[in-house]
């Protein structure tokens, strides 16, 4: 549940405006100040997004719902308020039949499937939505309506997450069509080839560290699948790897690789079909790929292993799991951050990095039973990883720490509980990588038969843009026949006809566009009802949508222009006689310098009789390559990778006390002691950390004497607001006061709290001061003016109270608060 029975009373109030409230979740907001002034103040801008899905977390007892419901809502918006059960059951709000379809109140169990309704969803593929929280919830009184903006926060992070990888479709499309040449054989070759035998898969996390000794001792009786990033690493360790998995589309994998590219290339590589390019045209070694080589239909890979994500390791497991093994071992498969906050193995890309202090992260369980943070990723690597091996009843998985993520169907063991058979010399043989080096004659016939399928798919990618150009014509004689509506049918009929046409004869490469063209696509979803739309919107529809399929086709169609370009090259690298001039003008292209060693390789006898101009031309290529090399070292000494990321870290430890996050609180406390001696913002981070955690635990005292550990020409605005908050609830007033004429330096919206804290400490005449200066700065502040009214009253100048609640009036004629006001001093 996230509500606690205590937090929630079933007693309402009425405040002097009329307006019904509980007071266990609004306390007395609506006393002094009308329900419609607040929500004017705070909400009205923000409402009045169109075409937006507006979630809003808490009702504040019903009135901010009315206040919705009382005014228009924007143009194709939707809302959705949720609230916690508790509460909804005390409240009985009455939707108008007109809105039912516009405004929504859920549960927080039932918001989750809501979101993924279509009509709610298409807001979120459209990065169309925003989250407000009601005065209750931004108020962060309630502990359970922490836990439920975490909650609603955490559902639409997610939502948003899983329709995020449809824009990225691109890359994956783009990097399968760059690796023809080199994806030639499949690995379906090695399924179910190691029934009975056991296998680790080595991942990049940091509890690989902790196994390095009993690895080495065991790798005669081990197939070992490594991650391409800990290759450097493992080549130092002197630990053999069988086979190495690689799947990354994007160029910065390459970065990631160098070490593993600069070895020799004498494991077997086994990559996904989008593996990045620069990594898979410059394996100078063998390889077999996951997954489908061609991106349109193609019946050679049905029976391929799957090309699995979110992460490499997934995809390593998935492999191993085809290949039939009985044990797969994992280590350094965290799937979370050390308890230490690390998050990969020491002497790798990633460890050079530091833990990630300031991004927010999700939260698991581990073997131990301890919490750890993950990312987002790591999250859906899990639940893919459970999901994929749900139904294997003939492989036991296995990891080797305690201190990695609980997956449901992989059970924790000590690396000496785990027993071992021998790895016989024919399951060794299969995995020589000159087992699969395809003769010249091979690859070349390969590459001919990949040139008649671009040639032949080019060709249809013509024929189609034709019918879409023909759509387009029409669609704009619709336009024009809008003054006579009696041609409109005919027209629209033929773009149906053409559309059936497309459809018919396109079927895979449309199927492709969409897929390829996800973003493009996503504009053609409206938000809008059918019955709301004009004929222009319909025109304006039509267009896009054929528009995109154009853009798309063009798109596509250089891709392959190019990737024929690519295939012909290759064909020229494995002739007798290369023309070196439009080889190292191909690589320039490609980046993929690294294939200059592979035709030297491949072509002893020409590379010694090259012209001069040719030998240069190779060189150069060459020299490009090793370029790539030259890093820097790897820095492992986490204080100097935290301090980049400092500010980030602030903002996230923010986030977790409006969540009252003790954990994560707790955790950055934790990460940060050991080097509060490093840096004053280390320091600062800590301190203010400490003191939340103290707070959090119902220590205030504690809190403060933390907090107060920070000089004041330390201490930024959080630490100030800290300082005075904690100084307000232990009484000591003049602390605050003292830390309130600091705090106004940072931004005005301070003064009239320094103002009210000047008039309890006795100098209502400074306090008066101080809230002339604020009017005087912002003389529509209807807040400010209703407090000076107040204060007014209560220094015995009525005339002046009178003056100001009229002032409230001509900015707000209906401004209920200060006509009770007003009514009450008889003015």
């Amino acid at each position: 549940m996230l509500n606690t029975p205590s937090e929630i009373t079933n007693i309402f109030a009425i405040s002097q405006f009329g307006e019904g409230y509980l007071p266990s979740v609004n306390r007395k907001t609506f006393e002094k100040v009308d329900s419609v002034s607040l929500y004017d103040e705070r909400f009205k801008n923000a409402f009045n997004t169109d075409d937006t899905l507006h979630v809003i977390i808490g009702m504040d007892s019903g009135l901010l719902t009315n206040y919705l419901m009382d005014r228009p809502l924007a143009r194709g918006s939707k809302y959705i308020f949720v609230e916690l059960p508790d509460i909804l059951a005390l409240l009985t709000i009455d939707i108008p039949k007109a809105l039912h379809n516009d405004l929504i109140i859920s549960s927080p169990e039932k918001f989750s499937a809501l979101i993924k309704e279509n009509e709610n969803n298409l807001y979120i593929v459209k990065q169309k939505f925003r989250i407000h929280r009601s005065i209750a919830v931004a108020e962060n009184h309630l502990e359970s309506y922490c836990k439920l903006n975490a909650q609603v926060e955490k559902t639409l992070e997610h939502e948003y997450f899983e329709k995020r990888v449809g824009f990225n479709q691109k890359i994956f499309v783009k990097a399968q069509l760059q690796n023809l040449a080199e994806n030639l054989l499949p690995a379906s070759i090695l399924k179910q080839q190691f029934v009975g035998k056991s296998c680790i898969i080595l991942g990049g996390g940091p509890s690989l560290d902790d196994s390095i000794e009993w690895i080495k001792a065991n790798t005669e009786r081990l197939i070992v699948i490594a991650v391409s990033r800990i290759m450097g690493k493992l080549a130092k360790l002197n630990i053999k790897v069988d086979i190495v998995v690689s799947v990354d589309p994007l160029s910065h994998s390459f970065d990631v690789n160098k070490e593993f590219m600069e070895l020799e290339h004498n494991a077997l590589l086994i990559n996904s079909y989008h593996v990045a390019p620069q990594i898979m045209g410059q394996w100078r070694g063998s390889a077999l790929y996951t997954g489908s080589r061609w991106p349109w239909d193609n019946d050679t890979d049905h029976d391929n292993i799957k090309s699995v994500g979110p992460t490499v390791t997934n995809s390593a497991i998935e492999i191993a799991t085809e290949m039939g093994f009985k044990q797969v071992l994992l280590c350094g498969v965290d799937f979370c951050h050390s308890q230490k906050g690390v998050t990969h193995t020491q002497g790798t890309f990633g460890a050079s990095l530091g833990p990630d202090i300031g991004v927010m992260l999700e939260w698991v369980e581990t073997y131990s039973g301890e919490m750890a943070e993950t990312p987002i990723q790591l999250l859906h690597a899990i639940e893919s990883l459970q999901t994929s091996i749900m139904h294997q009843t003939s492989t036991i998985y296995i990891n080797l720490s305690k201190d990695a993520a609980k997956v449901n169907g992989v059970e924790y063991r000590a690396c000496q509980d785990v027993q071992l058979d021998s790895i016989t010399h024919k399951n060794r043989q299969m995995l020589r990588p000159e087992t699969y080096q395809l003769s010249t004659q091979q690859r070349t016939g390969y590459l001919i038969d990949t040139l008649n399928n671009l040639t032949k798919t080019l060709d249809k990618l013509q024929r189609l843009k034709i019918l879409i150009s023909e759509a387009l014509v029409l669609n704009t004689k619709i336009e024009k026949s809008q003054k006579k509506p009696q041609f409109i049918p005919a027209l629209a009929d033929k773009i149906d006809k053409v559309e059936q046409k497309i459809n018919k004869k396109f079927t895979s490469l449309v199927h492709l566009i969409k897929f390829y063209g996800y973003y493009e696509f996503s504009h053609f979803l409206s938000t809008k009802k059918k019955d709301e739309w004009s004929q222009q919107d319909v025109i304006d529809q039509t267009r896009i949508y054929y528009q995109a399929l154009e853009t798309i086709s063009t798109e596509l169609s250089e891709l392959i222009t190019s990737s024929i370009k690519r295939i012909n090259c290759r064909i020229n690298e494995y002739q007798a006689i290369s023309d070196v001039n439009a080889l190292c003008h191909q690589w320039n292209n490609d980046k993929q310098w690294g294939r200059s060693v592979i035709w030297q390789h491949n072509h002893p006898l020409q590379y010694e009789s090259l012209s001069a101009t040719d030998l240069e031309k190779i060189q150069t290529s060459q020299a490009s390559f090793y370029e790539q090399f030259v890093v820097k070292h790897f820095i492992d000494e986490t204080s100097d990778a935290v301090l980049p990321r400092m500010d980030n870290a602030f903002k996230k430890l923010q986030i977790l006390l409006h969540n009252r996050h003790l954990l994560g609180i707790s955790k950055i406390v934790e990460y940060t002691l050991p080097f509060i001696d490093t840096s004053a913002e280390v320091s600062r981070l800590y301190h203010l950390a400490l003191s939340y955690q103290q707070m959090l635990e119902k220590h205030p005292q504690m809190a403060l004497e933390t907090i107060l550990k920070l000089s004041v020409e330390l201490c930024r605005e959080a630490e100030l607001k800290q300082v005075i908050k904690l100084s307000l609830e232990l009484n000591k007033l003049g602390l605050a006061t003292t830390y309130l004429a600091e705090i106004i330096h940072y931004s005005d919206e301070y003064l009239p709290q320094y103002a009210h804290a000047l008039n309890l400490s006795g100098k209502p005449q400074k306090a008066l001061h101080i809230y002339l200066d604020y009017l005087d700065k912002y003389p529509e502040d209807i807040l400010v003016l209703l407090k000076l009214g107040i204060f007014l009253v209560q220094m015995n100048q009525m005339d002046s109270a009178k003056a100001c609640f009229k002032n409230v009036l001509s900015l707000d004629v209906n401004n209920q608060a200060a006509i009770r006001y007003l009514q009450q001093l008889g003015g």
